[in-house]
């Protein structure tokens, strides 16, 4: 999931990967703890959500090293 999340987020024109679901936005919550992406976390009543505002060097790095 991490793999996608990032190659999704990377492949924005606009910069930013809209996430929702709670599965998703839990991965994107530890994606952001482990420094892979810069993110906002939001819960809009019942539907939690987030939004990878960018891949850090960090999630380049990972991404490009999951892909070999």
């Amino acid at each position: 999931l991490v793999h996608i999340l990032l190659a999704a987020a990377e492949e924005q024109s606009s910069g930013f990967l809209n996430v929702r679901g709670a599965d998703q936005v839990r991965e994107v919550e530890r994606m952001e703890a482990a420094g892979l992406v810069d993110a906002s976390l939001g819960d809009a009543g019942t539907v939690a959500f987030a939004v990878i505002n960018r891949v850090t060097d960090s999630g380049h790095a990972f991404l490009l090293a999951s892909r070999k």
